[in-house]
């Protein structure tokens, strides 16, 4: 490019900034950080009001008990996290089934943390989740690595039935969980910003709720 280019592009911003240390750099630069600090508040308003689901073991104590911790790891850090239990007590007489509070939950929660196990409660997530695969695309697998590794040879159709899958380390499975919730739920949080200001997503007039999506492929013939 040519010096007259940056000369030119010099002179406007000297022309547009005022100069430093005056009143009118003063005023500008608060009306920057008001104007940024207001983008950061509403940002993380955004975060604060999309929930996230733990799905896992939770029938014993010491699986319950992780579940738990995670939630409450997600919790510490900002973002809002439930367990399955918040809302299904099978000792409870003419309590909703697994399958019902599901079906709820699922449709209510913004991101689904499933992580693979072996109980009763657990495959019935499981096979849920496989059939329902409007779903997948707010869900988060995770399998821990050596159980992954079993398999990864012949997979057979119940990891067929998930798009992704992340492997975990017994260790490393709360921190990793906190990463990946951080990320999707940022990455939530951006596109519903985007959709809002294009008249898109649920302020669109045609916007589809999870609820009627659920039910449209159950009526489809193949």
């Amino acid at each position: 490019m040519s010096e007259d280019y940056f000369k030119k592009t010099k002179e406007k911003f000297e022309a547009k900034i005022p100069n430093y240390g005056t009143d009118s750099f003063r005023k500008m630069r608060d009306a920057i950080r008001k104007g940024l600090s207001r983008q950061e508040n509403e940002h993380m308003l955004r975060i604060r009001r999309l929930k996230t689901l733990l799905l896992g073991d939770w029938t014993d104590e010491e699986k319950k008990a992780l579940l738990h911790k995670i939630k409450n790891t997600l919790l510490e850090n900002g973002y809002y996290a439930q367990t399955i239990d918040n809302y299904h007590d099978p000792k409870r007489v003419g309590h909703y089934n697994l399958t019902q509070i599901l079906e709820y939950c699922c449709v209510n929660h913004q991101l689904i943390v499933f992580i693979d196990g072996e109980g009763q409660g657990t495959l019935t997530e499981q096979n849920y989740l496989a059939e329902n695969y409007i779903f997948h695309g707010k869900m988060l697998f995770f399998i821990e690595e050596s159980k992954f590794n079993k398999f990864k040879q012949n997979p057979n159709e119940y990891f067929m039935s998930f798009p992704a899958i992340i492997r975990y380390k017994k260790t490393e499975l709360i921190d990793d969980v906190l990463i990946y919730v951080a990320l999707r739920i940022h990455r939530l949080a951006n596109i519903i910003q985007t959709q809002t200001k294009h008249g898109r997503g649920i302020s669109n007039s045609k916007y589809v709720p999870w609820k009627e999506r659920l039910s449209k492929p159950k009526s489809l013939k193949v």
